[in-house]
């Protein structure tokens, strides 16, 4: 058959949608969970390029200091007054809104900790020039001891995200420790930034599956639609608008046509009225349904005549199929309330028929053994060349 037919159709289409959907599904929280890991990489990236961006900020103002001070940097701070208002207010301009704190600290023989720089703008809370410093952890030490930049994350901290220590070095000798408290302010900024983007993103997916699934279910419904314009409203099976439209267009090189008529079907109608001849019509395409095979198409081609559109069948095999279908109608009655109808077809082949020729020429000889078989008495079967 040219094309399936349309119970099918919907029966496959259904699978291949619930497929699809499942498809869609599953691609989309993959494609999310993907896109989250590259939503955390650039997170993470991000950070470590603004850590990165804050340790160049301490090593150029640690080459300000040693340059400044000519590799004297504690003494220089301690008794150049001036000098250390000036580093102070330096570390004003470096204090952006996300740094809570900005100070310099030295340590003593003895390990203690004191403030040498304070960049706090109120007096009342500013460090003065060696005033203890309590250090928490031990990265302060390890600035010193490593003479490498450390950074302590607070994970328990609300406020703070960072700390950073970058040690001033003189002589190969770490001499001062510049500290920084970093708050988690930029890093809560671009969390909700990311996650409002990657709920856009979701979003975004989400839209897009359902104007997929949209678009698949419309077009398998107009599809349906435009197929049920090909349909035969009484008896299901084909009509001839698709004869013309489907079958003609895309013929096989060889083709057989098989005339069905109904016998004295006019006689069925005026004795037992059309609602009698419109149950016997839908029951003798139900019975043909039942026998022709799934590449063959039936059609109604008038009011009580049928085709049957096959290929490959050699002319013995065109005769015992329309024998079967001749038997299948004429062996059991047809009973339509409480109403036997013995009901019996004729059936004319040409089982030669092919593309190279006019389909409705080879349709004249299929119908010119039909008319053969009706003045043999009916409810027989004849074959074009033995009609000819």
């Amino acid at each position: 058959m040219l094309q399936p037919k349309i119970t099918d159709v919907t029966k496959t289409r259904i699978i291949q949608f619930i497929v699809l959907v499942l498809f869609i599904i599953s691609t989309s929280f993959i494609a999310l969970d993907e896109y989250k890991h590259t939503m955390q990489e650039t997170r993470d990236k991000l950070n470590e390029k603004i850590i990165s961006l804050h340790l160049e900020t301490f090593s150029e103002l640690s080459k300000i200091f040693e340059k400044d001070t000519q590799n004297n940097f504690v003494l220089s701070v301690q008794n150049k007054i001036q000098l250390r208002e000036n580093f102070e207010d330096m570390l004003r301009l470096l204090r952006i809104s996300t740094v809570q704190n900005l100070f310099v600290v030295t340590r003593d023989k003895d390990g203690n900790y004191y403030f040498l720089l304070d960049s706090e703008t109120k007096s009342q809370k500013r460090a003065n020039i060696y005033e203890p410093f309590n250090p928490l952890g031990d990265f302060w030490d390890n600035a010193y001891k490593y003479k490498k930049a450390q950074i302590f994350h607070h994970d328990d901290n609300k406020d703070l995200w960072i700390s950073v220590a970058y040690p001033i070095i003189e002589n190969d000798k770490t001499v001062a420790v510049i500290g920084a408290d970093i708050s988690n302010q930029l890093d809560i900024n671009m969390q909700m930034n990311l996650r409002n983007f990657t709920g856009f993103f979701f979003w975004i997916l989400m839209l897009s599956a359902l104007l997929f699934i949209l678009f698949y279910v419309m077009t398998m419904y107009f599809r349906r639609k435009y197929y049920e314009g090909y349909k035969d409203p009484l008896t299901k099976v084909y009509n001839r608008k698709y004869l013309y439209d489907i079958i003609v267009k895309k013929l096989k090189r060889r083709y057989q046509l098989f005339m069905i008529d109904i016998d004295f079907f006019k006689k069925v109608n005026d004795t037992y009225g059309h609602n009698a001849g419109d149950y016997v019509l839908q029951e003798v395409a139900s019975r043909i349904q039942l026998l022709i095979r799934e590449e063959d198409s039936l059609i109604r081609y008038g009011g009580e005549e049928f085709l049957i559109y096959a290929t490959q069948l050699n002319r013995e095999q065109c005769l015992v199929f329309a024998q079967r279908i001749r038997k299948s109608i004429a062996e059991k009655p047809i009973i339509y309330k409480n109403i036997e109808c013995h009901i019996t077809v004729s059936i004319g082949i040409n089982p030669q028929a092919n593309n190279r020729e006019n389909f409705d020429e080879m349709l004249k000889k299929a119908d010119d053994a039909l008319y053969e078989a009706k003045l043999s008495g009916r409810n027989c079967v004849k074959i074009a060349d033995e009609a000819n």
